[in-house]
């Protein structure tokens, strides 16, 4: 199965839930609004980049995305074309990787991500599924819309590339003409981080 995140909120972004429970729990972040918390507090959002807790790849189209893990996934295809690439972002791993939708952390809950299967009903009347390795929701339309993914990963603390990629010839909705292929290095500590919102990076590969 190809895997497409679909964002409704201009990003997607990686994580791992133990290590991002964990922060949230030492810095005592009660609140679920998470993107508004870090927004007000610019401090802990750099925090949780020097300590690999989360990445943001911000201020892409709200569109579908193929998304890949090298040695997980095949690569992209001589039917895609290569439009960026960046190394070198911290992320600490615990058991599992999870490639999301930015949306879930409007208000995020934790549970959608911790392998139980389950099916609710938002506020708003769109069902989501959880399964232990993805998390999709229905459409007005009928159609399944994926928003996360999870790899299973050793532990330990990584350095994180990503590559964005289009496709040469566009093809037809349900299928994505962007996507892109992330890397992870294994170190033993992180020396120094980078920091994804600064404007030297441009993820919207939509527009190259």
């Amino acid at each position: 199965m190809e895997k497409n995140i679909t964002t409704g909120s201009y990003g997607i972004c990686v994580f791992s839930l133990e290590v991002l429970q964990e922060f949230l729990k030492k810095e005592k972040v009660r609140s679920k609004k998470l993107l508004d918390h870090l927004q007000k507090n610019n401090h802990r959002y750099l925090s949780m980049q020097k300590e690999g807790i989360w990445i943001p790849f911000p201020q892409i189209d709200s569109i579908s995305y193929r998304i890949k893990l090298e040695g997980h996934d095949a690569p992209f295809n001589d039917e895609w074309e290569q439009k960026m690439e960046y190394h070198g972002f911290n992320i600490e791993v615990k058991d599992a990787l999870w490639v999301s939708d930015i949306g879930a952390f409007h208000t995020f809950r934790a549970s959608d991500y911790s392998g139980n299967e389950q099916t609710y009903q938002t506020e708003y009347g769109v069902i989501h599924y959880i399964s232990k390795n993805e998390i999709s929701y229905r459409s007005l339309d009928g159609d399944i819309i994926y928003s996360a993914f999870k790899y299973d990963i050793p532990s330990g603390k990584y350095l994180l590339s990503v590559k964005g990629f289009a496709r040469k010839q566009s093809v037809g909705y349900p299928d994505s003409n962007y996507g892109f292929l992330f890397g992870l290095t294994k170190v033993n500590e992180f020396d120094g981080f980078k920091n994804p919102r600064e404007e030297i990076y441009d993820f919207n590969v939509a527009h190259m």
